[in-house]
């Protein structure tokens, strides 16, 4: 579990994960946290996504925002997912005063032509968890509990592989959480 900034970031069940956004203090603090949900992507490229990265049917994630600046990937968007974008392109338009443009980023940040900060995110994220009595939370838990989800309901790695970036199979799996039920089902299927 992390702790101290050390460690592997806890996995959060959908209750928990509910949980945790709710006692995010900010609107744009939930927006961040549902993409990083949702998509599995990391905090800082939550922050980095600009409206022209954003559709109806998917998110890219352009090559200069993921991590290793090697590879753009796109990520199918759930209907939960665009529902809190169009509600967060409405307050954006009331507080911008105006219509985003392909540049402009989802979430801005403090100074003109910026982004949130990872670190703001960060701030906002653990006094979430406290007040969500959650430990060993950081911004990667997101990350984390998408993934192991999606792994709990069958998806292939190879495909999980492709929508997390995750340029080989070792790295995808240490992101994967397994538990003590899985095992005792595993041990149950031995011949």
């Amino acid at each position: 579990m992390k702790s101290n900034r050390h460690g592997q970031s806890r996995v959060l069940d959908t209750n928990q994960l509910d949980l945790l956004i709710s006692n995010l203090s900010d609107q744009y603090h939930q927006l961040v946290a549902e993409v990083c949900r949702r998509t599995g992507c990391r905090v800082g490229e939550a922050t980095q996504l600009t409206w022209g990265m954003v559709s109806e049917s998917a998110i890219t994630f352009q090559r200069g925002i993921t991590k290793g600046k090697l590879a753009s990937r796109s990520v199918p968007v759930t209907p939960v997912l665009w529902e809190a974008l169009r509600a967060w392109r409405d307050v954006w338009v009331v507080r911008q005063g105006r219509d985003p443009v392909a540049g402009d980023y989802l979430v801005p940040g403090q100074f003109a032509g910026s982004c949130l900060s990872t670190r703001s995110f960060m701030d906002a994220l653990e006094k979430a968890a406290a007040e969500s009595g959650l430990e060993g939370v950081s911004s990667h838990s997101f990350r984390r509990s998408a993934l192991t989800s999606a792994h709990s309901a069958g998806v292939p790695l190879r495909v999980l592989m492709a929508l997390s970036g995750h340029k080989s199979m070792s790295a995808l799996q240490r992101y994967l959480e397994v538990t003590p039920a899985q095992r005792v089902a595993a041990a149950a299927a031995f011949a």
